[in-house]
């Protein structure tokens, strides 16, 4: 991928919807290309689709973690797709074990969520954990302030000898 490509996705990665030709004029060529090189980005799965991410204040987000039997992973996932408070979900390495990122309007909505999985799958969810976000310091997305005074600012790597941004 080259570098006109990967400023393209970075404008894009911060306005979805800005127009061809206002990143044509920031990176010196034509709408028209910058048209085929997008076209291109999602022909080859670079660019995946194109979506609204809603913030409600007040929303409660949890990271629920799961390991299951062999058996039970499709049925397991297909459950949590299922549910509206579930927005993701992933699968870790070694193949048994879920992620998933459920919001909700109330804690006690992701509490039923809970109950309902372990009723449904009860055996076949070996073990399992919910965290409860308690604040988004950063995100892709926008509208996340990160104060740097709060955190410390740079802070040292786990090694002790890099600035991490």
């Amino acid at each position: 991928m080259d570098d006109t490509n990967k400023a393209i996705l970075r404008m894009l990665k911060k306005n979805g919807r800005m127009p061809f030709s206002e990143i044509g004029k920031k990176l010196e060529i034509s709408r028209v290309a910058v048209k085929k090189r997008v076209q291109k980005l999602e022909q080859e799965g670079v660019i995946r689709g194109y979506r609204v991410i809603t913030h409600r204040e007040g929303e409660v987000k949890m990271f629920l973690t799961l390991t299951v039997t062999e058996d039970a992973v499709e049925e397991v996932m297909y459950y949590l797709n299922r549910t509206g408070y579930v927005k993701e979900i992933y699968i870790l390495t070694g193949g048994k074990k879920l992620m998933a990122v459920a919001e909700a309007p109330e804690i006690s909505e992701l509490r039923y969520l809970v109950k309902m999985l372990n009723k449904n799958f009860k055996g076949r969810i070996k073990t399992g954990r919910g965290e409860v976000v308690q604040e988004v310091v950063r995100n892709d997305f926008g509208g996340v302030a990160y104060d740097e005074t709060r955190y410390g600012g740079n802070q040292a790597d786990h090694k002790g000898n890099e600035q991490v941004p």
